[in-house]
Order: structure tokens, then sequence, then C-alpha cells
């Protein structure tokens, strides 16, 4: 009798009553396809794996213990386990009732935005307070700065994302179609693990082609095989760069809802807040209502930019739940 095809081709576990497994390998995940992840041995080998027990919370970039016996099918590797993390960009789900990890282990993040869709300094504000958090470096990358012919939206980009740079969160100015300013990104890349980051639709996928073209051939195979577009991120993937670095290319999103944070703990996180705190009147000041404080004084004289004094509220606001609306941007 012909067995059925229903869960070929899908790794495996061992089969009941096998030896127990001891997971003696150690790797780093570089994709997760639902149940299923691709980890990279330190020799460069490639393993299909499963996860059981607390090998189920790993993510693209954790360093997992895995095993592969002789009663484990189909050649799969089996991960029980997942190395302590030195860093992880983490947010709250749809719900915002649990953490949901978006990559491990990294060292910086970018930030992606574009023209269209529509630039959100909000969006880039979150990011950086989750990244603050962890102790993560982090960038800002305007793509396809090929569409901006307009002198005067030029002038209005360039406002937007002037207060970052002097925050300590450097602003490239990037094309993937014509190469702009991807030599100086390729170096910010360079020896380090990181992460792009952004709305559907800025770009992320087409950087990582306009950085090197086979990692975009490669992404594109990906994509094909999983009956997405080719334009198309579904899952976190991890690439190695030729010239040094590794980046992970996330999936869009709608928005990003920070996870693990007090209200009163958000000032921590505006560097601009922390450098003022001293001088208003109040040590334990807010900075939203009190009186004679300095950060809403920056801001009236224009020290400090309006439009992450309008972050820092509504995302205070969706912390404390006030705000549904704006909770994730």
């Amino acid at each position: 009798m012909k067995r059925s095809g229903r869960g070929q081709g899908r790794p495996r576990g061992p089969r009941r009553g096998a030896a127990p497994v001891v997971a003696d390998r150690e790797g780093r995940v570089v994709t997760r396809r639902g149940p299923v992840l691709t980890v990279e041995m330190d020799d460069g080998a490639a393993v299909e794996c499963v996860a059981r027990g607390k090998g189920k919370k790993a993510v693209v970039g954790d360093r997992v213990r895995f095993a592969r016996d002789a009663d484990t099918e189909m050649a799969a590797g089996l991960v029980t386990e997942v190395v302590e993390r030195r860093t992880a960009l983490v947010r709250a789900d749809a719900l915002g009732r649990r953490e949901q990890v978006l990559a491990a282990n990294i060292d910086h993040i970018f930030v992606v935005v574009t023209i269209e869709p529509p630039l959100r300094e909000g969006l880039i504000d979150r990011y950086l307070v989750a990244a603050h958090m962890q102790g993560i470096d982090a960038s800002v990358v305007f793509n396809k700065v090929d569409l901006l012919d307009d002198p005067d939206l030029i002038d209005e980009v360039g406002e937007r994302l002037a207060p970052y740079p002097g925050l300590g969160y450097p602003v490239y100015f990037v094309s993937a179609a014509t190469g702009h300013g991807l030599d100086e990104l390729r170096e910010a890349l360079r020896d380090r693990t990181s992460v792009f980051v952004g709305h559907s639709g800025v770009g992320k996928t087409s950087l990582l082609n306009g950085l090197d073209p086979a990692l975009g051939e490669r992404v594109q195979t990906l994509s094909e095989s999983s009956g997405r577009g080719q334009h198309t991120t579904s899952a976190s993937m991890l690439h190695h760069l030729p010239g040094g670095g590794d980046v992970i290319d996330s999936p869009g999103v709608r928005g990003f809802a920070i996870w693990g944070l007090e209200p009163r703990e958000l000032r921590d996180h505006f560097p601009e807040f922390v450098e003022l705190a001293p001088r208003c009147r109040f040590k334990d000041c807010q900075h939203m209502e009190e009186p004679a404080c300095a950060v809403q004084a920056a801001v009236e004289d224009g020290a400090i930019a309006e439009s992450r004094y309008a972050s820092y509220l509504k995302i205070r606001a969706s912390l404390e739940g006030f705000d549904d609306v704006n909770r994730f941007w």
C-alpha cells in the first residue's frame, strides 16, 4: 500500500520510543518558517531542524543547542535549548499581552524608511526606544532617495530626520535602485550583526539586493518557494555580507508596540530628555504638565524637536493604555 505524501519533506523529530536525544551540537538560527528552523554551525554547514520544549522559543539570530541522532527521521536536527541571548529586539503582540521576540543577538538596528509608505517619526522613535532598552546601537536609513525630485520635499525630509544624528542615531540616505549611499551603509554593517526593520514596502529586501546581488537572488528564491511575491519578506532571514557582517531581513510591519516598559521609565530612553532632566524643578519630573520643566521649555525654544516630544506623549499614552489608536506609532 502506498504511503500518503502528507508531511513528507518536512523535518521531524525522533520517533516514539527512541532513545533520549542529547543536544551535543550548537549553531545559530538563520531562518525560521513555522516549526522548521535552519541552523548554521560554526563550520558553515546548515542543518534543517525542528524544535521542542524550550527550543520552540528560538528566533533568527539565536544560538541554539541541537542534536542529530540515528533515530531522527529524514536526518533532521532537533533543537532543545536556546543559549542565553546577549540582546533581543522585542515588541508586544497584536493584543499587547505577550512578548514577541523578532531577532536575537543583534548589535545594530537599522530603521528603514522612505517617502512612500509615508515617513512616520513615531514608528522610528518606537524602534529607537526598544533599541535603547536593550543597549543596541541604532540608525535610520532613508531608502529610495532617488524619488526625491522636488526640492521642497528634499528639504522637508531633511528637516524631519535632522534631530537624529545629534542624538547618536546616524541617518543614511541611500537608493537601492541607483546605488547612492550604499558604500557608506556597507561600512556601517561591517563586522556586526544587524537587523533591517520598518514598514512593509520601504525596500528592505531591495537594499539587500543592492548591497549584494547574490543575496537578492537568494531572497527571491526563498520567496518564490514560499508562494510569496519576490518583494515580500514573510519570515526573518539572516544573510552574510561579502564585506563582513551579517544582516537580518525582517518582515515589514504596520506598527510596533513596545513591550516591558513602565510608563514612568519611558523618559529614560529619550537621550535629550535625560540630558536636561537635572534642570527640572522636580527630581521625578515626567516632562508632561509639571511646572519649571526643562524639557518642555526646550521644546518651546526649539532645542528639542516637536516630533520627538509628540512621540514621547503618544508612546506614554499607549503604555498607560489610554491610546489604542496610536498604540503602534
